[in-house]
């Protein structure tokens, strides 16, 4: 971690400055973002431009009270638009292009013709094109990080996910409890307990993937201490949601290895299995002691997701967003008028589904054309890798739970791309296959030497 630390100081120290400008000078915040990039491309540093958008994203996730990163909120905007630029006019630099925005490009195209019917047209629109260029820039930039580092590109990624996560820990120290603790739970960074463990629980597939792809990138020392901190928050997070999607990603990595169609099957009994358990549950974890961890008491009512639910359903009958939806934001809207009255209800945020958002936003046809590219993702995944299966599933239920993939902008979506981008690009997984023969022998050359060793910049 120290060696990490030296190598990319210069990204940290930015980083630091980003804060100390969002904190005491918001507006220069809007200045201060795009001309960072535009160094970080000047020095030819592509991976810290990755990183700087992921630390960007993870800040403008703070709840909105913490006045202080308030601006990172809007100021995310140009960090994108830039990272759009420095693409568009290197674009030869990045060819051949990644092959993931092409499956979502019908979806893209179909996004815009809702917003005709949007309460909020320019909002809309932003919501539509930063969606879609997030889409097309990050995979683009994780590829060419890996063939310009290889695979200590993905390993120096998660030393700085580490490093975010570790760095939460600050906040019990420097900041107000409620900055961090909410309702006896840790939040850290994010807006709610729930953002954190799904940040954690996307973080856990990367790494699992990663690992499974090329074993030798980690000291058995190094995994060791990150999986044990990836459970820590996992735990003290309380998001059953993010701990069943993480325990379905585990157990179905292992039916899939065996074949697709025993996957399946394992899902469908999941499915069923789990809907008996969940008229019990209450009982069933009151008899293991697990009540207060679990908040029984809000089993119930789901936390008031179903009056949310029930809502947004009523919302997509009544009010004509069946077919075509009312545009991107449309969803925000909605939940964002009836908040006192779901309030009354027990309910507090968004729809809390990801079919639901994409359902008001997009309408069942913009539904229907998204889950098609997710899916034809995955299928040319499993291809080369039967890991693919695991992370489209636990996924799928995750976003039954939580709104998180429909956000443009936000520290989820972008990790998932990374995912996606990892599993479904022949170069990367070609390259994990040419490294296989040599993976024993490395191994043990990384035990020798636990610390972290970077390529030379």
């Amino acid at each position: 971690m120290t060696r990490f630390i030296r190598q990319y100081r210069i990204i940290i120290g930015l980083i630091l400055f980003w804060v100390l400008c969002s904190a005491y000078a918001p507006p220069l915040t809007y200045v201060v973002l795009p001309l960072s990039v535009l160094l970080l491309r000047r020095r030819e540093m592509w991976a810290e431009m990755l990183f700087g958008f992921l630390i960007c994203l993870v800040l403008s996730d703070m709840h909105q009270d913490i006045r202080p990163m308030a601006v990172m909120k809007t100021a995310k905007y140009t960090y994108i638009i830039v990272l759009a630029l420095i693409f568009f006019s290197d674009q030869e630099r990045f060819k051949p292009l990644a092959r993931i925005f092409p499956l979502f490009l019908p979806f893209f195209v179909y996004a815009f013709f809702p917003i005709i019917r949007s309460v909020s047209p320019i909002s809309s629109v932003e919501k539509t094109i930063s969606y879609a260029l997030l889409f097309l820039v990050v995979p683009n930039l994780v590829l060419f990080n890996f063939r310009k580092y290889g695979w200590e590109f993905f390993r120096d990624l998660i030393w700085f996910i580490v490093l975010i996560l570790v760095s939460q820990q600050l906040l019990r120290v420097f900041a107000p409890p409620g900055w961090s603790i909410i309702d006896e739970r840790f939040r850290g960074y994010f807006g709610n307990p729930n953002g954190l463990a799904i940040f954690v629980y996307l973080t856990f597939v990367l790494f699992v993937v990663v690992n499974q792809l090329r074993s030798d990138l980690f000291s058995k020392t190094s995994k060791l201490f990150i999986y044990a901190l990836l459970i820590y928050y996992i735990i003290t997070c309380g998001a059953r949601t993010s701990l069943m999607s993480t325990l379905m990603f585990l157990l179905f990595i292992q039916f899939f290895r065996v074949s697709t169609f025993l996957g399946i099957i394992s899902f469908v009994a999941f499915i069923g299995i789990g809907e008996v358990i969940s008229s019990n549950l209450p009982t069933i974890i009151s008899a293991f002691g697990l009540q207060e961890y679990l908040r029984v008491d809000t089993i119930a009512d789901g936390s008031g997701r179903y009056m949310a639910w029930n809502y947004a359903w009523q919302q997509i009958n009544e009010k004509g967003f069946f077919f075509f939806g009312g545009g991107f934001d449309n969803e925000y809207w909605l939940m964002y008028e009836a908040r006192h009255y779901l309030s009354k209800l027990g309910h507090q945020g968004g729809v809390h589904n990801s079919y639901l958002a994409f359902w008001l936003n997009t309408g069942i046809v913009g539904l229907f054309l998204y889950l098609r590219g997710f899916v034809l993702v995955f299928i040319k995944a499993t291809k080369e890798t039967p890991v693919a299966m695991a992370i489209m599933f636990s996924v799928l239920f995750s976003i039954l739970y939580e709104s998180w993939l429909a956000g443009s902008l936000n520290p989820y979506t972008i990790l998932l791309l990374i995912i996606l981008t990892i599993v479904s690009e022949e170069e990367i997984l070609g390259s994990a296959k040419l490294a296989a023969p040599d993976e024993e022998r490395e191994e043990q050359a990384s035990e020798t030497v636990p610390q972290l060793i970077l390529p030379a910049r």
